[in-house]
């Protein structure tokens, strides 16, 4: 695997699942900018990679998933706080292909929350905590935060959390339908292993169709979304690729289906 020397995250390969775990408990885990670079190169390297089909991304200890920016530590070098492809390599990322789910250990405060709401998936330990908190120290939810709050809880409850800057439990965050599951904290590498298992089961081709559908939904109508759906390029090679023959060919024959590596 291509990836360059990592030194403000780890990154673990098991099979065809990458783990990337944020690696500055110091600083429980908050990110400057050369840790967005370096999760930026890793998941630009993750996208290429043919023979990974998913990703979980968590924090290093069990205090914190990700606090955010990194208000304190100077960056080295001359070079934009985030790259392309946004905080934490993810949060400006509109293009992805692949799944990828959080594994929320501990607090996700502003960016940090920002990185979970980017993600397709998150499960939480019972003891995290979220928040958009960048009011507090004079700032805003400038990574995608403000949207996707609006987006999965509707106007008038994001205000609710936007305009306080609150904290909110797991147990709170799941009740909105932020969160796909809460599980003890000891539990929770293993069931976001779990999710991304029964993920796995599908088609590569098809979960790529279907992400690309979700995104062009994005202030269509249902009506304006079906009937462009199948110009999408990722819909396209569905349904010619090798994925749409071998799903019908292996349930005919009571077999598991071998599909085609993610293009």
């Amino acid at each position: 695997m291509p990836y360059a020397k990592t030194e403000f995250s780890t990154v673990s390969i098991d099979g065809r699942i990458m783990t990337v775990t944020f690696n500055r408990p110091e600083r429980r885990n908050a990110l400057h900018a050369d840790a967005n670079h370096e999760l930026g190169a890793v998941f630009d390297a993750f996208e290429r990679d043919p023979d990974l089909w998913i990703a979980i991304v968590t924090g290093a200890g069990d205090k914190a998933f990700c606090a955010g920016a990194d208000l304190v530590t100077a960056a080295s070098g001359d070079r934009p706080p985030v790259p392309e492809s946004g905080f934490a390599g993810l949060v400006s990322r509109f293009d992805r292909r692949k799944p990828v789910i959080a594994a929320v250990n501990g607090m996700a405060m502003g960016g940090g929350f920002e990185a979970a709401l980017a993600c397709d998936i998150i499960i939480a330990a019972d003891t995290a905590t979220f928040g958009l908190t960048e009011p507090r120290v004079g700032l805003a939810a400038l990574g995608g935060g403000i949207q996707r709050v609006v987006e999965e809880l509707g106007p008038k409850r994001a205000h609710a959390l936007l305009l306080t800057a609150r904290k909110i439990t797991a147990g709170d965050a799941g009740t909105m339908g932020m969160i796909a599951e809460i599980v003890p904290a000891d539990g929770l590498l293993p069931a976001a292993r779990r999710w991304a298992e029964e993920i796995m089961e599908c088609s590569p081709a098809s979960i790529a169709a279907t992400k690309a559908v979700v995104r062009s939904l994005d202030g269509h109508s249902v009506e304006h979304s079906m009937r462009g759906m199948f110009a999408l390029p990722e819909v396209r090679s569905l349904l010619t690729g090798p994925d749409a023959r071998e799903g019908p060919k292996a349930f005919a024959e009571k077999r598991k289906p071998n599909w085609a590596a993610p293009r």
